[in-house]
């Protein structure tokens, strides 16, 4: 039996978000009380998702406070159009702990003197629950609502500081993309509707009734205009994670907005659209891949490549990094392309070879998008506490780091080796479970091995760019009369937290790759 207790968590956030919206007004001159209050409800919602996933205090000492949604408790698919499954739970605490890191940073980046702190972190965090309802969506309407409902909290919050030219043209130019890309999506979705009739996406209980209406092999007349929605589709979800050739906002936007909210950017608002393709694309539209794979494929390699060819050059490290999160994004694509083999699978439930690598191509992409949240979130808030110390976003600026900021620097060198994927660090345990993924899967068909050699000689390539701003940091000689710089303690120990996720990933693994497997294998629906 369905239980609305799955959905704490968000009636959590939405209700630290209003009272810090109407407290705002005030506590104006006591920003710090803000803060602590959006930083307790932050936790404490991350806290109980934890717990919901079986990875809790209350499961290690067998005590029951809420409702597990694993299983009938989270299915709300009739009523809400939503189930909170493992696959869900997963995606809404990584977006609980980029907003936790971001939150506990803001204290040490804003100034005591700017206004509306109060509305910063209302956006902030209802911005999250747009995300979280994402995760949980089973229609494709239900999903755009909840996609928007996020979308539009950061349009604001990239124009947080109206006065800083840069920051307002990010949000114009992020509200124009924004709004076409919506567009884009929702002309894709009405497609589906008029071929389909539904627009349903299959839980795990559910029959699957978008898969049938759009079986080509059923309905051959409906492959033209099927082709037109599928690539409204793809634009669409493309623009949102800034896939190649749809990534023209993103270093703009990255590099103009507060570096907070960059860190919720790149390491939380691109993954919604990254659990939006896992949604449709993968459930949905799995009947009708003959279409679609060989262009994510595509997409995925030529995402890599510019991504990173192109971060060479920059000289912003903010630029540099949102450059190299489009290359990241590259990679998780190739867990949708490895995913698609589910359609070769016989008997599932028995775990056969087809649903074997679909699932470990799904586990592969999800541990990925977790390190890459931490990555990113770290080494943008890496620059976030240089930033409040007065060091440009310049990679001059950084010349002799580790003798004036030694913390940030050391931690700006763990990012950055396990961005580019060097052992024994995150980076390197999700991007061998990915790319390993793709070899299996060329057993099915032999282009898949292309995915994986593109996935490794750009991640060596990426190394050139990332050694450069190692060179700088630890090799060069600072500034002449350069002191040491205190940094701001809590955007330290925001560092700290993703420092040690990036260092601990393959024991933090241990403890939760059976979950992932288990959360895989119930995403296509073939049960635990």
């Amino acid at each position: 039996m369905s239980s609305y207790a799955v959905f704490l968590p968000e009636a959590i956030l939405v209700t630290t978000a209003l009272a810090s919206a109407v407290l705002g007004f005030a506590w104006r001159r006591r920003p710090e009380a803000l803060w602590a209050l959006a930083l307790v409800g932050t936790g404490l919602a991350l806290f109980i998702t934890l717990d919901m996933m079986g990875l809790g205090i209350t499961t290690a000492l067998r005590v029951s406070l809420w409702p597990s949604p694993i299983g009938a408790e989270g299915d709300f698919s009739a009523e809400l159009k939503m189930n909170v499954d493992r696959f869900a739970l997963f995606f809404q605490v990584m977006f609980e702990f980029v907003a936790f890191l971001a939150v506990l940073a803001s204290r040490g980046f804003l100034g005591k003197e700017e206004p509306h702190q109060g509305e910063y972190y209302a956006l902030m965090l209802l911005a999250i629950v747009g995300m979280m309802f994402t995760a949980a969506a089973t229609d494709l309407f239900v999903l755009f609502l909840a996609f928007e409902t996020s979308s539009l909290s950061t349009f604001a919050l990239v124009a947080y500081r109206k006065r800083d030219k840069q920051a307002t043209e990010a949000a114009v130019k992020f509200f124009i993309i924004g709004a076409v890309s919506s567009g884009v999506v929702l002309f894709g979705i009405s497609l589906i509707y008029g071929i389909a009739g539904t627009t349903s996406i299959p839980s795990t209980t559910d029959l699957a009734l978008l898969r049938t209406h759009l079986d080509l092999t059923v309905h051959p007349a409906i492959e033209p205009p099927l082709i037109i929605a599928l690539v409204f589709l793809i634009a669409g979800f493309g623009f949102k994670v800034a896939v190649v050739p749809f990534h023209m906002w993103a270093p703009d936007v990255y590099q103009g907005s507060p570096t907070t909210i960059s860190v919720l950017l790149t390491s939380a608002s691109k993954n919604v659209g990254i659990v939006a393709l896992f949604r449709v694309f993968l459930i949905g539209l799995l009947n009708v891949q003959v279409d679609w794979v060989a262009t994510l494929a595509v997409l995925a390699i030529v995402t890599q490549t510019v991504g990173n060819i192109v971060a060479i050059p920059q000289r912003s490290i903010k630029r540099m990094l949102a450059y190299s999160s489009i290359a990241q994004a590259g990679y998780i694509l190739i867990a949708l392309v490895v995913g698609a083999v589910a359609l070769q699978s016989t008997d599932p439930l028995h775990r056969d070879n087809a649903a074997n690598v679909a699932a470990y191509g799904l586990v592969g992409g999800m541990l990925h998008v977790f390190v890459y949240a931490a990555m990113k979130a770290g080494s943008f808030l890496v620059v976030a506490g240089t930033e409040s110390r007065g060091i440009p976003d310049d990679i001059e600026a950084y010349k002799g780091l580790s003798r004036r900021m030694p913390f940030l620097a050391f931690s700006m060198l763990v990012f950055l080796l396990s961005l580019a994927g060097i052992p024994p660090l995150g980076g390197f345990f999700s991007k061998f479970v990915l790319f390993s993924s793709a070899v299996n899967a060329a057993a099915f068909n032999q282009w898949y091995l292309a995915l994986a050699v593109s996935g490794v000689l750009n991640s060596a390539l990426s190394l050139y760019y990332y050694a450069r701003v190692i060179w700088y940091m630890y090799i060069l000689e600072p500034e002449e009369g350069a002191t040491k710089i205190p940094g701001s303690r809590s955007i330290d120990a925001a560092v700290f937290i993703a420092l040690a996720i990036i260092m601990l990933t393959a024991i933090l693994a241990a403890f939760f790759l059976g979950y992932l497997t288990d959360a895989a294998r119930g995403f296509f629906g073939w049960g635990a």
